[in-house]
């Protein structure tokens, strides 16, 4: 077995983060090419792009089989220097609220992986004793407090949120990042507070409230969360009670909003808020459909589903974004045809068909400084999870088909308007 060295030391930058003398036995994954990517993340400066390579075949070791690819979002360059192992089987990640901190979720042993993002951007590390090193081990979380009977994460986790809570304590403000997890399997969500987004003094609890919790996502503008669930026929809003010392003490139950009347399971996979929290729209399988969501069209001004719209099979996840032409549009991939659906939500109706290429999965639009005015640069990632032919063998080192990502165009004003202008890998 021969060692391999982590750290890219012809790279200034990187090498000022970690230092040359670090070393793993391998196989681990390559850091400068995709594998398998699944969920994305952009910066606020819209300068770098996050990507979770998932070592889906487990070519790789398990507990450090994936990466999060750091990508420059103007040349296309993987920064491998600046990119982290992780464990396999990733999922989502997320940037906390001033983008110093990032939360990856990852099911090979069901944990959160805590990372430190770089000044810029430019990197992504795992802080150990004021040092940034790319084994991520200490920072992965499994259970808190770490220690016989600490309250541990369950199976499978997943989708992923953050918000943010602020306590007085000591006359002091604190701030407390919180990261909220759906689960593949079982019927738990959990969350999780990291104190100033640092794992000493965390704290975890999680409830029973959909089976197969795909995503979660946040209401703008209130402290609720909504999660749905591949084997339910129901969106669930609940709230996490945060004590005054900033700790989990308990997941409480809101509500419950049926999506479809004629059928007793729904695969529900991509949820999401428009800008003001006053529409709700959630994309299924089973059926194939997007559901829109009126928060208070109900009685009572309670939630209600108003319309579903019909949607190529396999729908992954969604996207809700205003463009700078005001319209506000709702972006779903289509894993098994290949292709993003655009839907109008004035309209309710799909209007648009984006070819992007094979299992198209998760998307994420630019940061808003480059989507704020027709003729700016405005660019929406698509994570494609392979797009090799239909070939019986695992991916090779070395093949770049592994996985790609597509760069669309979302300029309203430009003549490229919602295809793709560009490819990562």
């Amino acid at each position: 077995m021969k060692n391999l060295s982590i750290v890219m030391c012809l790279v200034v930058w990187a090498a000022s983060l970690w230092g040359c003398t670090e070393s793993y036995v391998e196989p681990l994954p390559p850091r400068g090419q995709l594998y398998y990517p699944i969920g994305m993340e952009v910066h606020p400066n819209g300068q770098f792009l996050y990507v979770v390579n998932t070592n889906f075949d487990l070519r790789y070791r398990g507990n450090l089989g994936g990466t999060v690819s750091v990508v420059d979002t103007e040349t296309g360059e993987i920064l491998s220097g600046g990119t982290p192992f992780v464990p396999s089987y990733g999922g989502h990640l997320r940037l906390n609220e001033d983008a110093t901190k990032a939360f990856v979720t990852s099911r090979f042993n069901n944990e959160v992986t805590v990372l430190t993002v770089a000044a810029q951007g430019q990197a992504l590390y795992c802080e150990v004793e004021g040092e940034a090193v790319a084994d991520s081990r200490p920072c992965q979380v499994t259970r808190l407090p770490d220690v016989r009977g600490g309250n541990r994460l369950a199976i499978d986790p997943f989708g992923l949120a953050v918000t943010r809570a602020i306590r007085t304590i000591g006359g002091e403000e604190q701030v407390f990042d919180l990261v909220h997890v759906s689960h593949l399997r079982g019927e738990q969500v959990s969350t999780m507070s990291f104190p100033e987004g640092e794992i000493p003094g965390a704290s975890l609890q999680s409830a029973a409230l959909v089976s197969g919790g795909n995503q979660v996502v946040s209401r703008p503008g209130t402290q609720d969360l909504y999660v749905a669930g591949r084997s339910d026929n129901v969106v669930a809003a609940y709230r996490p009670y945060i004590n005054e010392n900033g700790q989990v003490e308990a997941i409480v139950r809101r509500e419950v909003i049926e999506l479809a009347r004629r059928e007793d399971r729904v695969d529900a996979r991509g949820i999401g808020f428009d800008e003001t929290g006053e529409w709700l729209y959630v994309a299924t399988r089973r059926p194939n459909a997007l559901h829109v969501i009126g928060m208070e069209a109900g009685a009572n001004r309670t939630p209600r589903v108003v319309r579903s719209i019909p949607l190529e099979q396999n729908p992954s996840e969604l996207v809700v974004h205003e463009g700078a032409d005001g319209v506000r549009r709702i972006y779903i991939p289509s894993y098994r045809h290949g292709l993003i659906q655009v839907v109008d939500a004035e309209q309710e109706a799909v209007v648009d068909v984006i070819e992007v290429g094979r299992n198209p999965y998760h998307m994420v639009v630019d940061s808003p400084v480059h989507c704020r005015v027709p003729g700016e640069r405005c660019q929406a990632y698509v994570s494609l999870f392979d797009v090799r032919a239909e070939e019986d063998r695992r991916c090779q080192e070395g093949d770049e088909s592994c996985g790609r990502i597509a760069v669309l165009d979302l300029d309203p004003a430009s003549e490229t308007f919602h295809t793709v202008i560009d490819w990562i890998y």
